[in-house]
């Protein structure tokens, strides 16, 4: 099974393609400082719900980057009122950037896309312009296991905070996911792929799609719902 396909079906139904709500994304817009003729860029952008948003009122300059070209799809199908968007169907790391050419560098929930959070930060941090924000929304530790579960778990947001300020870029604001936005984001997924496997008896994939999707689904029950949350840091460069 093409990973590519699978998030395609668990993700078919929302926009907003993280744990979080969009009434607490907009906090960005003060937060990021957003006005015209600032250059976006946005790392593993998906339907680039964010970027689009920012281009309906504000005449940016925005560059998305995903692997999925599915999600490309979605982002491409209607011209913003007022930014200029661009998208490519790219790996982040085979994408030309050159060193502070951006305002402003997102990458929400898609650290993965560079390698993890420590390496997605430099590269971030390197493609921002002195003074501009980088913006990283990723897993954090909410609650330590009493004993150890034998997963690799995230820092927590000060450890989080620590990564972002010894990348160059001090913290200035955070906006985290509440329970029931995991929850609901989860729950899409899993609704979403037993949807898609009723429909779809005989497709190819159908078996694995369910064994993807009951994992994840008890991950996030055992291990994320209750030690792990999803905060978006903002970083100034300096």
């Amino acid at each position: 099974m093409d990973p590519l396909n699978y998030w395609a079906i668990a993700e078919r139904d929302i926009e907003i393609q993280n744990p979080i709500t969009d009434r607490k994304l907009r906090l960005l817009d003060d937060y990021c400082d957003v006005a015209d003729g600032l250059s976006v860029l946005d790392i593993g952008c998906g339907k680039a719900w964010l970027m689009r948003q920012w281009a309906e009122r504000h005449a940016i300059e925005g560059v998305g980057i995903d692997v999925n070209a599915r999600f490309l799809e979605v982002a491409r199908r209607k011209a913003p009122a007022r930014g200029r968007l661009t998208f490519h169907n790219s790996s982040a790391k085979r994408f030309p950037v050159a060193m502070e050419s951006y305002d402003i560098v997102l990458c929400l929930g898609a650290s993965f896309a560079i390698g993890d959070v420590p390496a997605a930060l430099e590269w971030m941090v390197a493609a921002t312009k002195p003074g501009g924000r980088v913006v990283i929304g990723d897993l954090v530790l909410k609650h330590p296991p009493v004993v150890s579960k034998g997963d690799i778990l995230p820092p927590d947001t000060i450890g989080m905070m620590g990564i972002v300020e010894r990348h160059g870029a001090e913290v200035s604001a955070t906006i985290s996911a509440s329970e029931a936005d995991f929850e609901r984001y989860a729950s899409h997924h899993r609704h979403a792929t037993l949807t898609w496997a009723r429909a779809n008896p005989q497709h190819p994939d159908h078996d694995e799609v369910l064994a993807k999707s009951r994992t994840d689904w008890l991950y996030y029950q055992r291990t994320i719902r209750p030690m792990l949350g999803w905060t978006i840091l903002v970083g100034r460069k300096g």
